[in-house]
């Protein structure tokens, strides 16, 4: 359905945002292992058969993870 890959994009996009916002205070090691698993997610959500659900999930998951990262480092 169009409207769920609408939703997908706009979290993709928000999620790009709050990476490179908390990127910026963590360490460089830190960073690049969250930016390879964003990555992970888009490729995911783009590849043959995937479905907006999964995607949301796959991003769901990884926004919990940098939550965790952000909260353990303030």
């Amino acid at each position: 359905m169009p409207e769920d890959d609408d939703e997908l994009a706009a979290g993709l996009r928000d999620a790009r945002l709050r990476l490179a916002a908390a990127a910026r205070d963590l360490p460089a090691p830190e960073a690049a292992r969250l930016q390879r698993r964003f990555i992970a997610v888009c490729d995911a959500a783009k590849a043959p058969g995937a479905d907006a659900a999964t995607g949301r999930r796959r991003l769901a998951g990884f926004l919990a993870a940098l939550d965790s990262i952000i909260a353990g480092k303030s």
